[in-house]
């Protein structure tokens, strides 16, 4: 259980501030699959309106799903030009069967 690590991609958009929001996506840490796991996501959004917001976070435990599990994600951006953005969502899933 502890020696197979696995991964999940996240890809989606920020919170609308000031008539815009960024695209954003990724990849997580690679990290063990056990009960209460967590991953380290990282990264930047894309390029809009002139400027770009960083995020890095530990996503929340994973709980299970039909197809697998997946991990919840909350986080605020860097600022940039005086605002910031919300970063949430839902990692992809990700199958042990």
């Amino acid at each position: 259980m502890y020696d197979v690590l696995h991964l999940h991609d996240f890809s989606t958009n920020t919170s609308k501030t000031y008539d815009h929001e960024h695209r954003f996506k990724g990849i997580t840490s690679k990290n063990p699959n056990f009960k209460g796991h967590t991953h380290y996501m990282s990264g930047y959004t894309e390029d809009k309106e002139g400027h770009i917001h960083y995020f890095s976070l530990i996503t929340g435990p994973g709980f299970k799903v039909k197809e697998g599990h997946i991990h919840f994600y909350k986080a605020l951006s860097t600022i940039d030009q005086k605002h910031y953005h919300f970063i949430m969502g839902y990692t992809s899933v990700y199958s042990d069967y």
